[in-house]
């Protein structure tokens, strides 16, 4: 892909978030400085994710550095300004996304509620992944129908509201961790313990269990319930089996504990779920 920056105009009122204009570049001009109270562009939302170098971000009373791994999300009009200081050496390359709509402005509330006006990002997280495969639509492809510039604009900032855990994992799981959940979703039937999970997988318990937190927020037992209690939705919806024989083939090992666990995470008691079909078709539930 090359640098760019690229706008949109629409002939004709969108009735949902707009993405209003995106680019890669870099400056290294020291006149270079964004005010939020003097900017044109008012209900906008302005989110700048640094590649190299850094800039300056004051919101408020304070500033914040903009180095790479973190982005400047604000909104127009605010108390704020953004710029680069030639002292720091290096011209600042940055991707940018500017967005327009009442939406855009309510998610970046929210998202600066969470994790404030600079927001740390690993240039792997799903965020800064759909904000590439954004650019590229817009650079490459020449994307301009507006439902889907608004569909992956969408995607980009509810990404950002992702758990720190979540934002910093990359598509590729360490090996252990693909061979546990493979062997939970393969073999959730079972009376598996977290050792025996672990020996399959090749390290320890401790360790089993620090890998499935920091990567995908669960312990390994959560996980299993998990998948247990998938199974046993699809179950109820598809076969005509009693509650208690469902619950032993997704590996519970009592009808009591089934129900718990089923009513824990589908808010209904299997029973309750089976019968009630118009408020709760669904065949499969994913449980993330």
């Amino acid at each position: 892909m090359k640098q760019g920056a690229f706008a949109f105009r629409y002939a004709e009122a969108v009735p949902f978030l707009r993405l209003d204009s995106i680019g890669w570049q870099y400056t290294d001009d020291p006149g270079y400085e964004h005010h939020g109270r003097t900017r044109p562009d008012r209900g906008h939302v302005i989110f700048q994710y640094t590649l190299s170098g850094e800039g300056k971000l004051r919101y408020g009373d304070e500033t914040w550095t903009v180095s790479p791994g973190s982005g400047l999300l604000v909104s127009v009009p605010g108390d704020y300004r953004y710029y680069w200081e030639q002292r720091s050496g290096a011209p600042w390359e940055f991707l940018w996304i500017n967005i327009a709509g009442e939406d855009a402005l309510r998610l970046a509330e929210r998202i600066r509620a969470l994790r404030g006006p600079v927001v740390r990002l690993s240039p792997r997280s799903r965020a800064i992944r759909r904000g590439w495969k954004l650019y590229r639509a817009v650079s490459e492809d020449r994307l301009t129908d507006a439902v889907e510039l608004s569909t992956q604009t969408y995607g980009v900032l509810i990404a950002m509201l992702e758990p720190e855990a979540a934002e910093a994992e990359e598509p590729d799981l360490p090996a252990p961790l693909r061979r546990a959940t493979r062997l939970m979703k393969e073999r959730f039937r079972e009376a598996l313990s977290l050792e025996d999970i672990a020996g399959h997988s090749g390290v320890s318990a401790a360790y089993l269990c620090r890998l499935f937190q920091s990567r995908l927020g669960v312990s390994p037992l959560e996980y299993m319930r998990r998948r247990r209690v998938e199974a046993a939705v699809t179950l109820l919806r598809r076969t005509d089996e009693s509650i208690a024989a469902i619950g032993e083939r997704c590996g519970f090992d009592s009808p009591s504990y089934f129900g718990k666990v089923f009513r824990q995470y589908i808010g209904l008691s299997p029973r309750e779920y089976r019968s009630a079909t118009i408020d709760h078709p669904y065949e499969t539930v994913f449980l993330e």
